[in-house]
């Protein structure tokens, strides 16, 4: 089950009638905890978990107040704490948000702990004027913690906020950080409010039912019939963070809710969701967003004429202005969807936001002649965006697209490294939004980048001009990717060279010595960096000496530790990486024992190793080259990704074996 929006509409549900309900519902009864529920040592669910919810369950429904309608969310969970390490579910926090005009109110609060004792059930309940207020801005949390925590303990809380907004309908999260033996949402939604609904995960639900009923709204004085919809996951496992995952929330399992259109009878539709182009055009005009761009502002004119000083074509052109803007503008906040200031100010503080940056980037390319838009995305780390809705707080970056000699050119010009006509790896989430007069989507995909390495070692035997024999002396140098490279240079502002090479000295299984070391093109962000060393080993006086030939470039362990994986691989882009080894046997050793060439493919043309090794003469030559053409692997296809990297791991851990004469 994808993140999967539906438009929660009465006609939906009529088709949707058709549903299915797991008879295993628990008992849910406030306080009815009895000893029996303190006998499980373990769950099946996760036997290592040091707390689990018995049940979690939510309710969200309308109610009638003076003014109109209110919702009312209601909450009543019982957790099992298996030992101190769980203990931080005991506390409990309870957002409620409040403001001049408007208020939500916290009641029917309840709370308890229970202990077994003498084999009864000992209840030790929470004063409600245990609560904790804490305030921020229009925001008031109330905190508490249970009191009289054992190892075992069960505790329980319960309680309802009253919205008196008819237009938010609470989330509901199925899946945390600690497993669930049930949990359970249910809404109920009258038909003049027409819902969509965002439901993602990848668990199957134990229960999704629908039923309809007629009901009189006072308030509005009209009938309407009313969508009951109930969805429950049984044995719900904890979302643990893998490697290459963007982030969890794209994955929870949960249903999110946002109203699209008000239909009350006998009255024109009132759409409260806006299509793209209605907010490109209204973000057209936005002063704090693209308003400025709409001015003719000739104040750029000069530092333009400056800038682009001996260009010949328009690609040098859009170029030198790219570069003025990421050299001489430095960016005070790496993540926002809104302009902080106007243009001007920030062309005079030389400082602004990344939306600042690019901005301003985007309004001296249209001063230049070039069609240029601000273009809206999420970085991987904030989430998914949905391509048919536009939610704005689904966004967190703004870059600029440049129309140069009719080609789409994507620029971000709020990092001073980063090249022309590239941008950062975590811009590639998926789909982007370009804001003009035609809000089209860009396609950034992290499975269309492929990020090649290359790395060569030429090894020798060190002989000095008397015949002694000083060991193994090698050349190494590795060209990166060009995401890689925008990584060295982001870590090399904050580590020095020569502490660079000494975790590369430290990454070696055997002793070695390091020297010429060398970083080339770190200053230059168009080029890839190459990093080159030269190496010297001493087989020692041993008579077998083993040798791995991918030195410290071999994969150490599988990066798919997990058994299985409940939500898809996620890389930052697909990649291509090739060790190329030519070394000499060392003087007075013979080959006893050589790894085996091998050729293995991932899913057909998805993936594939290499690890081609000869001899002739007296040397040894290997090709190594790891491909993986997909980013993105779907859950079903993991078990067969985690073998393929389990290979290779086995693979470049082989050794040769040479035996002195």
């Amino acid at each position: 089950m994808k993140t999967t929006p539906v438009v929660f509409s009465l006609a939906l549900v009529l088709l949707h009638l058709a549903t299915y309900a797991n008879p295993y519902r628990p008992a849910i009864k406030y306080g009815d905890v009895k000893p029996t529920d303190f006998a499980p040592i373990v769950y099946s669910v996760d036997s290592s978990a040091n707390a689990l919810y018995l049940f979690d369950v939510g309710d969200s429904h309308y109610e009638e107040n003076t003014g109109g309608l209110s919702v009312v969310f209601s909450r009543h969970a019982r957790i099992r704490l298996m030992n101190k390490n769980g203990f931080d579910l005991a506390t409990v926090e309870i957002p409620i948000y409040q403001s001049k005009n408007f208020e939500e109110r916290l009641d029917d609060f309840s709370a308890a702990t229970y202990n077994i004792e003498n084999g009864n059930v000992m209840v030790t309940k929470v004063d409600k004027g245990s609560l904790f207020k804490d305030k921020d801005d229009n925001e008031i949390v109330y905190k508490f913690t249970f009191p009289n925590l054992k190892e075992g303990s069960i505790v329980e809380f319960k309680y309802k906020v009253t919205s008196p907004s008819a237009y938010f309908i609470e989330p509901w999260y199925f899946q945390k950080d600690y497993p669930k033996l049930w949990s359970e949402y249910s809404v109920a939604l009258p038909e003049f409010y027409d819902f969509v609904q965002f439901q993602q995960g990848y668990l199957q639900l134990a229960t999704d039912t629908s039923y309809i009923t007629n009901d009189n709204f006072n308030s509005y004085r009209f009938n309407s019939q009313t969508i009951h919809h109930t969805w429950a996951i049984e044995n719900v496992p904890s979302l643990k963070e893998e490697e290459f995952t963007t982030t969890l929330s794209n994955h929870i399992a949960k249903v999110e809710f946002q109203l699209a259109a008000i239909r009350f009878p006998n009255a024109p539709m009132r759409t409260i969701m806006s299509s793209w182009q209605e907010v490109a055009d209204e973000l057209l005009k936005d002063e704090d967003f693209a308003a400025d761009l709409q001015k003719e502002n000739n104040w750029l004119n000069d530092d333009i004429k400056k800038a682009t000083a001996g260009a010949t074509t328009n690609e040098e052109k859009g170029k030198k202005i790219f570069e003025f803007v990421r050299d001489h503008f430095t960016c005070t906040d790496n993540y926002a969807v809104y302009i902080s200031q106007p243009i001007k100010k920030t062309y005079q503080a030389k400082k602004g936001n990344v939306a600042d940056i690019n901005m301003l980037l985007t309004a001296m390319m249209l001063s230049a002649g070039f069609e240029a838009h601000p273009v809206l995305l999420s970085t991987r780390k904030h989430g998914k965006t949905y391509d048919l809705y536009p939610i704005m707080n689904k966004f967190n970056y703004v870059i600029s697209q440049v129309i140069i000699d009719g080609k789409s050119c994507l620029l971000d010009a709020s990092d001073p490294d980063m090249s022309f006509k590239e941008l950062p790896a975590k811009c590639y989430n998926g789909n982007a939004r370009v804001i003009a007069e035609l809000p089209v989507i860009v396609d950034l995909s992290a499975d269309s980048l492929m990020e090649s390495k290359l790395t060569t070692v030429f090894m020798t035997n060190d002989v000095d001009s008397t015949g002694k024999y000083n060991g193994i002396v090698a050349a190494f140098s590795t060209q990166l990717g060009k995401f890689e490279s925008q990584d060295m240079r982001q870590k090399l502002k904050s580590t020095k060279e020569n502490d660079y090479f000494q975790e590369i000295k430290k990454a070696y299984s055997i002793d070695v010595e390091l020297s010429n070391t060398e970083i080339d093109s770190l200053k230059i962000p168009a080029e890839p960096i190459t990093v080159k060393y030269d190496i010297k080993i001493s087989p020692g006086d041993d008579d077998i000496f083993y040798f791995n030939p991918l030195l410290a470039e071999a994969y150490k362990e599988n990066p798919f530790k997990a058994a299985e994986r409940l939500y898809p691989v996620e890389m930052p882009y697909c990649s291509d990486e090739t060790y190329i080894l030519n070394m000499e046997v060392p003087k007075g050793y013979v080959i006893d024992e050589l790894p085996k060439s091998a050729r293995v493919k991932l899913n057909e043309d998805e993936g594939m190793f290499e690890y081609i090794i000869a001899v002739s003469g007296d040397r040894i030559q290997l090709r190594c080259r790891t491909v993986i053409k997909k980013a993105n692997f779907e859950p079903g296809d993991y078990q067969t990704l985690r073998d393929f990297f389990a290979y290779v791991v086995k693979k470049q851990a082989e050794q040769i074996v040479f035996k002195k004469q």
